[in-house]
């Protein structure tokens, strides 16, 4: 625990190209969750600019604690880690945005690359970079955003607030987006990297089926019921894996 600590007190930091970035990322995703909020019949050019940045500032800080948090388990395990958004992501979000007139509020939420660090990997086996620790510092991010929403729901069942199911729906976004396996790529065929879920699910097939098992059937149980359950979430996630491992691996 002192050392994980004192990577964290030498090594935790966000530079100034990263913030820049998950900046781009938060906007981008702003613009994308507030489409359908530029005033009730008639467009309000206030309305919107005040939505935006809103919802700008509030996703950067979920952004920041999500990456954060998996900056720290990547130290634990010795590697330095970067945040990095994508560019086609972008236009990918904003295409669906428009296409959907804002019904499918999809945008990507970046990632990050990983280098091991020699000097926190000496004496371990296999020095170099292990899918298996990807897997875990890849679920770290969306456990801690359902970790944020299970420390709202008792404000927003207490109040009923709008505003802060907003919140809550801001993060459950960004763990399920973050959970999607895509690989990302800036030209055709140059493939640089992945999403969070692409890790975790290059790592373990069956582990991603109950970490995304897990998350979808939180979001949805708040969104349909208004029900803040990880127990139940964590059954129907079980089951999600159950399933795929007894369809596809079992046999094998």
């Amino acid at each position: 625990m002192q050392e994980l600590a004192s990577r964290i007190e030498h090594r935790l930091r966000f530079s100034s190209n990263e913030l820049l970035r998950m900046l781009a990322t938060a906007l981008v995703a702003a613009f994308v969750l507030s489409f359908r909020k530029w005033g009730g019949e008639t467009f309000d050019l206030t309305t919107g600019i005040i939505n935006v940045i809103l919802s700008a500032a509030f996703v950067f800080i979920f952004l920041l604690m999500h990456f954060a948090v998996q900056k720290i388990v990547a130290l634990n395990y010795g590697y330095g880690s970067e945040y990095k958004n994508w560019h086609n992501g972008f236009l990918i979000s904003l295409i669906i945005t428009f296409f959907s007139f804002g019904f499918i509020p999809l945008f990507f939420t970046g990632v990050l690359s990983f280098d091991a660090i020699s000097k926190l990997r000496i004496g371990t086996f296999r020095g170099g970079i292990m899918h298996k620790h990807l897997g875990v510092i890849a679920v770290a991010g969306p456990i801690i955003n359902m970790v944020i929403v299970g420390l709202l729901a008792p404000i927003y069942l207490a109040t009923k607030s709008s505003f802060v199911f907003d919140m809550i729906t801001i993060n459950l976004l960004i763990a399920l987006f973050s959970m999607l396996p895509i690989p990302t790529f800036e030209k055709l065929r140059q493939f640089k990297g992945g999403t969070t879920g692409l890790y975790l699910f290059i790592a373990s097939r069956w582990a991603y089926f109950l970490a995304a098992g897990v998350v979808l059937s939180f979001a949805l149980l708040i969104w349909i019921a208004k029900t803040f359950s990880f127990i139940i979430a964590i059954l129907l996630g079980a089951i999600t894996a159950f399933i795929y491992y007894r369809i596809y691996e079992s046999e094998k």
